[in-house]
């Protein structure tokens, strides 16, 4: 048919536009969020492509849903502003068949968003808290780098390396600066290396270099030339990765069933459903005056979704605090909106093509013929 052929066209046109700009949104902010981490240690600099990879997957579900949202409201407007819908409306299309086709439209779209939602998306976060938590949990040989100060992982000591020679493995123009609970000790050597011992033990040895020793604001201090000064590093043990309710999968979530992961199945389950609701609603919303302004739609468009996606996160706190059961809270909120969707696109559509419209148009038809033969 041609309408639906023209339909799917342009919903996959403009749903291909419109998430590539959420995209480009999200991922600039990302990239902000991700540069300013880096630049405070919180994560390896290194990483920052990979973690904003792995931070835009977390987003694809939402932004998919959104997107289908905004296209079918763009569509449907434009052909409001422009007559079509009125043209295909007087060819005898109803609002439902216009439904039957975005929902045809919107199922597989629901099933990626389910996928993404259910498997993907833990697993992102499965592998951005590893690389986080692995790089917090690095010990002080991996956090020396030249030309930056670095602090020890007990928060006791800032070590600062002019630079590295790797070939020889030695360090030139090393400063380290201990703090204490009662005096502050500063050595300044010309050159250092890192050494292991016996016992597993790795410490770092300065050449050629003084020590002073004092309290931090007093004038009493004490220099100390060395030829050779030693410091033992803090070494951690990378503990295991503990997993968290957005890191595991729904059979975890279903294996472990307490209030936290009833609460994160809860959102996961929503968003696909979300989707589904979103395209119902926007049909009846998308209506304009081609005399009027096209943008009331879309600022009732935004209160909808800022207070249902707010529902949805309501319900799910509901959950997590055990006010509301798992059943009784994952379908009405989304049940109460396709419903509603499916009022208003009955009471928008053209009553003459609507079942009721049909009857009324017999029962008057009806009416004409018995007033004729009477009048004959």
């Amino acid at each position: 048919m041609i309408f639906k052929r023209a339909l799917r066209q342009e919903l996959t046109f403009t749903t291909g536009v419109v998430f590539m700009v959420l995209v480009t949104l999200v991922l600039t902010n990302l990239m902000i969020r991700t540069l300013a981490n880096a630049a405070s240690g919180v994560i390896n600099p290194k990483d920052v492509i990979v973690l904003m990879g792995l931070g835009i997957i977390n987003y694809l579900a939402v932004l998919l849903a959104v997107s289908l949202f905004i296209t079918v409201l763009l569509v449907l407007t434009r052909w409001y502003k422009d007559s079509e819908m009125v043209i295909w409306q007087s060819a005898g299309l109803s609002l439902f068949a216009v439904l039957r086709t975005i929902l045809w439209f919107t199922v597989p779209i629901a099933i990626l968003i389910t996928i993404l939602s259910t498997i993907i998306s833990p697993w992102a976060n499965e592998q951005s808290n590893i690389i986080k938590q692995r790089f917090q949990q690095r010990d002080d040989v991996s956090m020396i780098a030249s030309g930056q100060f670095r602090e020890s992982s007990s928060n006791n000591r800032v070590f600062f390396i002019e630079e590295i020679n790797t070939e020889s493995n030695t360090m030139k123009n090393v400063f380290i600066s201990t703090f204490g609970k009662e005096k502050q000790t500063i050595a300044i050597a010309d050159e250092g290396y890192i050494e292991t011992i016996k016992d597993g033990e790795r410490h770092l040895t300065l050449t050629h270099g003084r020590r002073y020793e004092g309290v931090a604001g007093s004038q009493e201090f004490k220099i100390t030339e060395f030829n050779k000064y030693t410091v033992k590093l803090d070494d951690k043990q990378i503990s295991e990765i503990a997993p968290t309710n957005r890191t595991m999968q729904v059979w975890e979530l279903v294996r472990d069933w307490n209030p936290t992961n009833k609460s994160e199945l809860l959102w996961r389950i929503g968003l696909p459903l979300m989707a589904l609701c979103f395209a119902t609603i926007a049909i009846p919303l998308s209506y304009v005056n081609p005399r009027s302004g096209r943008y009331t739609s879309m600022i009732m468009a935004v209160l909808i979704y800022f207070t249902y996606s707010n529902l949805l996160t309501l319900f799910q706190n509901w959950v997590k605090n055990e006010r509301f059961s798992f059943g009784a809270s994952w379908w009405p909120l989304h049940l109460f909106v396709f419903l509603l969707g499916l009022i208003l696109i009955y009471f928008g559509q053209n009553r003459s093509i609507t079942l009721r419209g049909r009857l009324k148009r017999y029962r008057t038809k009806k009416q004409m013929k018995q007033g004729t033969s009477h009048v004959e």
